[in-house]
């Protein structure tokens, strides 16, 4: 019995399953030089809790006697809005926790297309003495680096005009792009980390606030934020401009199908609570994934009217949106009462 147990120890350690024992010493813990390396590493790069910057807004609407409480569970006792549950529900935005007996849809929204005529590439601006003309009406796009503001822009217009890529810092210009010869989609260079020479990130900050400034045809920007973290440090400083500024901006979360619904909703409320004081915010947020296109056509209907394009484009939409509307809540009506009664436990 000995031997098996010493056979079976001597292999554990062969696997680094359990530490080496001396029968002096006792327990000597000898850890991988690769393993300390990985978790010194994730150590730096952890910059604290992700609702830091949501602390405030979360203690005012989280319920009493939260003091000492954690940002997380602040977040946990976030109330969402039900008509933004429902709004969710409908567009198939977040995703769903589906319990063991859980009953399914057999019935979604059939929302009509909203198309927007096809992208070409036709300035590039690295200082702002390159800027185009000003001729047609832009929407320019922003936001910290890899939020997915190339991505966006290729699935709103239906193209690969627009160059992504996973590592953040691909876009290093002002990209200029012409949308059937009616407006101009504006692509910013992202803020924050990037994968680029330190002297060519520090020309950005500058070189967008040149372009927010001097375009008098900018209409509205749009600040991508990642639905996942909300808004953070950098994001505000860049709202504070653009306050300064002058400037109408509008709040656009991104990767919706990475968050589950619930906590989707309760950023919606918090963004919404972070963002009432400013001046030029547009109080109504956006919500896509370009991954499953949920949410498009809410915003392709926005960049449209705000560039005074809703006539020419949106002409037969507002009908055909009224009768999915009213055939989808005749299904959600008969779903709901087909819905057996939740029995109490004795």
């Amino acid at each position: 019995m000995h031997i098996s147990l010493s056979r079976t120890m001597r292999f554990a350690q062969t696997l680094r399953l359990i530490p080496s024992i001396t029968p002096r010493s006792g327990w000597q813990h000898r850890p991988n030089s690769s393993t300390a390396a990985s978790f010194t590493t994730s150590a730096v790069l952890y910059k604290g809790p992700t609702f830091d910057t949501s602390v405030q807004a979360l203690q005012d609407t989280a319920s009493s006697n939260a003091d000492g409480v954690s940002n997380r569970q602040l977040f946990a006792r976030l109330q969402p809005d039900k008509k933004i549950m429902d709004k969710l529900d409908m567009l198939q935005l977040g995703r769903e926790k589906h319990g063991r007996f859980v009953r399914k849809k057999w019935f979604k929204y059939d929302e009509p297309d909203v198309k927007l005529p096809h992208i070409f590439f036709f300035a590039g601006a690295q200082t702002p003495a390159s800027f185009p003309e000003q001729s047609l009406p832009e929407v320019g796009f922003v936001g910290r680096s890899n939020v997915g503001k190339s991505s966006l822009i290729n699935r709103l217009c239906g193209s690969n005009t627009a160059r992504t890529s996973d590592k953040p810092g691909l876009t290093q210009q002002i990209n200029f792009y012409v949308a059937g010869r009616d407006f101009h989609l504006v692509d910013m260079p992202g803020y924050g980390f990037a994968y680029a020479k330190e002297e060519t990130t520090q020309k950005w900050p500058s070189l967008i606030e040149s372009c927010i400034r001097e375009r008098k045809t900018l209409r509205r920007v749009m600040l991508l934020l990642d639905a996942r973290h909300g808004i953070k440090a950098n994001d505000r400083d860049f709202m504070e401009m653009l306050d300064r500024t002058n400037t109408k901006f509008q709040i656009v979360l991104t990767k919706c199908d990475l968050v589950h619904r619930i906590d989707l909703a309760k950023q919606h409320r918090l963004i919404s609570m972070q963002t009432a004081k400013s001046r030029n915010c547009i109080p109504r947020i956006m919500m896509v994934s370009a991954l499953n296109k949920a949410g498009l056509n809410e915003l392709r209907k926005e960049i449209l009217h705000t560039c005074t394009l809703g006539q020419k484009y949106l002409a037969s939409h507002k009908k055909k949106e009224a009768i999915a509307t009213a055939d989808y809540m005749e299904q959600l009506k008969i779903y709901k009462e087909t819905a057996r009664p939740k029995k109490r436990r004795q």
